[in-house]
């Protein structure tokens, strides 16, 4: 028993455990690693895939279950074992989101569009279009023309991405709206120029109660910064927003932190914890 026994931290990436673009910083490290020490639990959620988060978070002691895809998947990252995904493609209506892709590839000819599956990311979009963060991430990632993945049955897709400027996903969301995919999943802007589908009733909020089933009794802190993470501090017992948060972020937390480039982590465990 320590003194953080029955307590965990689970923390965004992009812009709340890391400066977007850079690394974990020291005192983000060792805060965690001493609260680890003392009983404490340590997840991360992102929308990430495993492998993509691996680079950043090497080395530290993640020891609770994990939120990938924006909530498409729960993993135990101590086993690398998947404890459970929920698929965009499940169901009678699983052919549709091949069919928006195709429309999609057809009306936004400049947007970086991936398809993501348990084992990697998919993009079927020309190589010219790549998301410029790609080759500077850890993302394993192909380019895969959409016919071979339209067997969803066969290859579940876990989340549908759109990187494109902010006038064009608008333009995409409506999209999606006219031809009944939104109401079928649960879409958002991750960034500004990043929107997003997973599964209806699909978000790293949404995973909360899953984790809650694993660990009973654990009282959970949430940490975020954008409108992706706002669910996960709802659903916490505690959430804590970045200082450069969206509005909206900030609005719904119980606490705002410090920025993130001033360890947001370790500023948690001293003044929330």
């Amino acid at each position: 028993m320590g003194k953080y026994t029955g307590k965990m931290i689970i923390s965004d990436l992009d812009g709340t455990l890391i400066p977007r673009g850079g690394v974990i910083s020291q005192e983000n490290r060792q805060a965690i690693e001493a609260f680890v020490a003392e009983g404490g639990r340590f997840a991360i959620a992102t929308g990430r895939t495993p492998e993509a988060s691996a680079g950043y978070v090497k080395d530290l002691p993640i020891n609770a279950p994990s939120v990938f895809f924006n909530g498409a998947m729960l993993y135990d990252w101590e086993n690398k074992q998947v404890l459970k995904t929920m698929p965009l493609t499940a169901g009678d209506e699983q052919q549709r989101w091949p069919a928006f892709a195709r429309r999609c590839l057809q009306e936004f000819p400049e947007a970086c569009l991936e398809v993501y599956t348990a084992d990697n990311c998919h993009i079927i979009t020309p190589a010219a279009n790549d998301d410029p963060r790609l080759p500077h991430e850890y993302y394993r990632y192909a380019h895969t023309e959409l016919a071979e993945l339209t067997d969803t049955g066969k290859t579940p897709w876990l989340k549908f991405f759109a990187c494109d400027q902010h006038a064009h996903l608008e333009k995409y969301v409506v999209l999606a709206a006219e031809m009944g995919v939104a109401a079928l999943g649960n879409g958002f802007y991750s960034e500004d120029n990043y929107y997003e589908f997973v599964a209806r009733g699909v978000s790293k909020g949404a995973m909360v109660a899953a984790i809650r089933q694993q660990l009973p009794g654990i009282k959970i802190i949430a940490c975020g910064d954008y409108l992706n993470d706002n669910e996960m501090l709802v659903a916490a017992d505690v959430g804590v927003a970045a200082a450069g948060a969206h509005a909206d972020t900030k609005k719904i937390a119980d606490h705002v932190g410090c920025a993130v480039e001033d360890h947001l982590l370790a500023w948690t465990i001293n003044n929330i914890i």
